[in-house]
């Protein structure tokens, strides 16, 4: 198991594996003209609240592949599960990604789920950079009992909250590690974190003199 993973989740799996693309971080310039910023990362680590922020700070538009999901469809994310299971949903996941990433110059904020699919990391390498929202599970399921609508979300396994979000990091965190072009600490305040992905884009100076947050940068 990587040390990574087993920081973040706590329990042993020799089988984890993290594999990178071939330049991965060795990326051309941004630019809103040609690419989108997608933001990548387990349910209730901050990518809807973070990537209407980021929108707002460089004026272009934010969508949200949940929401592209549901509008589409007319139900909840949960009456679609129930109705077509979660591979259904993954089909309309599929879709809503390649619908948002037609065009160039947003940010996309994804589900959790979206790294799961071999065509969505291609889709999101070829026509954008990607931030991981990284965060431990007491985080996450700190948030979700906090979380108003947490029922309106259908579980994905049979197992308790926390069980659960351990089981399904352990499984997806591989993948976020393979797909993101830079990882972000998701118990940052929104504010620093809009500007750890200006800075990571090259669209702002960072201040090596904030020892600190040095150290808790990617």
């Amino acid at each position: 198991m990587t040390t990574f993973i087993k920081k973040k989740v706590e329990v042993e799996d020799e089988g984890a594996k993290m594999t990178f693309r071939p330049g991965q971080f060795k990326r051309a310039a941004f630019s809103l003209d040609s690419k989108n910023i997608y933001l990548l990362g387990m349910r209730a680590s901050g990518k809807t609240t973070v990537g209407k922020a980021l929108a707002e700070a460089l004026g272009c538009a934010c969508v949200d592949t949940d929401a592209l999901v549901t509008d589409e469809a007319g139900q909840t994310i949960d009456a679609i599960v129930a109705a077509q299971g979660w591979e259904g949903f993954r089909r309309l996941e599929e879709e809503a990604l390649a619908k948002a990433s037609a065009l160039p110059g947003k940010v996309v904020s994804t589900g959790g789920g979206i790294v799961l699919s071999a065509t969505n990391r291609d889709l999101m390498y070829r026509t954008g950079v990607s931030f991981y929202l990284a965060a431990d599970a007491g985080l996450l399921i700190g948030r979700m009992l906090r979380d108003p609508n947490a029922n309106q979300r259908p579980s994905l396994t049979a197992l308790d909250l926390h069980d659960e979000v351990v089981a399904v990091m352990s499984d997806r965190e591989p993948l976020y590690m393979a797909s993101m072009d830079h990882m972000l600490q998701a118990n940052r305040s929104v504010d620093e974190l809009v500007e750890d992905v200006l800075v990571a884009l090259g669209l702002k100076e960072w201040d090596y003199s904030e020892k600190e947050r040095v150290l808790d940068r990617y």
